[in-house]
């Protein structure tokens, strides 16, 4: 985030992610100390945010030298930092080159209000932050060039960390038509699931591609890089995916590299699995591919693999995430990295050993990456597996799902009948047959009558009321998981 805004802005972000967390008021050199200013300059901190953010957003307090925020019920300290960022300068000439607006520098600067010598400090923190990029701020008229897929990065990584606050910035290719009605149609080609969040910010990246291609910036790619991309386009079965929203919005057809840069992308947010099925192709495809891939994700589950039943997940997410820094390489470019993430409680895993796991790789040439990103990879990974640790024993239960034949009423009938023999601890029931969203996590069936093929985990046949045969069967299952049961 230092990357993103002033120095400044970034020390009212730290401020403000203190506040917002705090659950009792902060004496103020506490939190002078914690954002390490004088009195004074904290003073003018509290006056300069409150009178930038809107009070309906949020307003930080002072009774008795102690600070506290009042912020709304909506607003959550991601949006925070999109109204930090989105007031940037940073943003106001991403967006002004973005939209190419050929603006000079003098122009620039009285349109935003900003005096020129303020606009030259201001550029040369802009500038100072696009070169670690590998980006370049033109100023004649301004302009960020570079490579294509870096400029692309850049703008998708800067507009979803400003959403919702900003807005949908990209007015010539909306979100619901064409964008939404692609993102469903590759959702079903590949058997994966955007939640509502991770959709925007897919679809942002994808509203940016069209809005470069429609500019004439296409990509650029090199015969390697190429052959790998048809690569992945080929084993994942996308070849005959539906491109024709996008392309009828764009008014031609996409070039092959489009498409495929398209579909990779797709790696720069976050998605599930409908199924078991899909992360194992997911994983095939790299063992057949990218094996030395796998070598650090096999490694790093060996720190949680005795503590967790099934690591299939936690490999294929792994391998998702590490593609996107092999997609960029940058640190910056990856801006979904909070800097201010809440700590969770317990921190059952020692970061440590995972920071011990990325050195051992990070001379590999195919880990280059590592290095430079090891803050941040490290936090990610201590996170997902706190994460995964936390959900283990709901996981690790039995999943059951209750079909009667009868309804929803004698389907509760049958779960309390359960329930007076067995705790949530041992027993979970589950809603969904075949959800959408995510794979089945039910591991048998009980019906009070015979089921077509609909699935391929074990049904119990039983009658309604059950009968004392029906529950010693459901106690042979549970003892063969669980042994005695107290």
């Amino acid at each position: 985030m230092k990357n993103i805004i002033p120095a400044s802005e970034y020390r009212r972000l730290k401020l403000l992610n203190l506040l917002f967390f705090a659950e009792s008021p902060i004496p103020k050199k506490e939190a002078a100390n914690f954002v390490e200013c004088s009195i004074n300059t904290l003073n003018a901190d509290i006056e300069t945010l409150n009178t930038a953010i809107p009070d309906d957003i949020a307003h930080v307090d002072e009774i008795d030298r102690k600070l506290t925020l009042r912020a709304a019920t909506r607003i959550n300290f991601d949006y925070l930092t999109a109204f930090m960022i989105s007031t940037s300068h940073l943003f106001q000439l991403a967006l002004s080159a973005f939209n190419e607006e050929n603006q000079t520098i003098s122009e620039w600067a009285e349109k935003n209000f900003v005096s020129r010598s303020t606009f030259y400090v201001k550029l040369a923190e802009v500038d100072t932050f696009l070169s670690r990029n590998g980006l370049i701020l033109n100023t004649t008229p301004l302009e960020i060039q570079g490579n294509e897929i870096n400029v692309r990065v850049f703008y998708y990584h800067l507009f979803s960390k400003c959403y919702p606050y900003s807005g949908w910035v990209i007015d010539d290719f909306g979100f619901e038509t064409p964008i939404n009605a692609f993102i469903q149609k590759f959702e079903k080609s590949l058997n994966i699931f955007f939640s509502l969040s991770a959709r925007t910010e897919y679809a942002i990246a994808i509203a940016v591609t069209l809005k470069r291609i429609k500019q004439g910036h296409p990509v650029r790619v090199s015969d390697e890089n190429m052959q790998f991309w048809h690569d992945v386009y080929t084993y994942h079965n996308v070849t005959e995916m539906d491109f024709s929203d996008l392309e009828d919005a764009l008014g031609e057809p996409l070039s092959q590299e489009e498409r495929y840069l398209l579909i990779i992308i797709s790696a720069l947010s976050y998605f599930t699995y409908v199924n078991h099925e899909q992360m194992t192709l997911r994983l095939s495809y790299t063992e057949k591919y990218q094996r030395i891939r796998l070598h650090l994700v096999e490694e790093l589950l060996t720190i949680v693999d005795e503590r967790i039943s099934d690591t299939l997940v936690l490999k294929t997410t792994l391998v998702d995430y590490f593609a996107r820094f092999y997609f960029v390489r940058k640190t910056s470019l990856l801006l979904d990295v909070d800097s201010f993430t809440k700590k969770f409680v317990p921190d059952s895993i020692d970061k440590q050993k995972i920071i011990s796991t990325l050195q051992k790789y990070e001379s590999v040439p195919d880990y280059s990456f590592i290095k430079a990103n090891m803050d941040v990879i490290a936090t990610y990974i201590h996170d997902l597996f706190t994460a995964a640790l936390m959900m283990e024993s709901y996981t690790s239960s039995l999943h059951i799902k209750i079909i009667a034949k009868k309804g929803f009423m004698w389907e509760e009938f049958l779960k309390a009948e359960i329930r007076r023999h067995y705790s949530e601890d041992f027993i979970v029931f589950c809603d969904e047959l075949n959800p959408k969203e995510h794979w089945a996590q039910h591991d048998f069936i009980i019906s009070d009558f015979p089921l077509p093929e609909v699935t391929d985990v074990d049904v119990l046949v039983w009658h309604m009321p059950p009968t004392k045969r029906d529950l010693a069967d459901l106690d042979m299952i549970v003892r063969a998981k669980y042994g005695t049961i107290e």
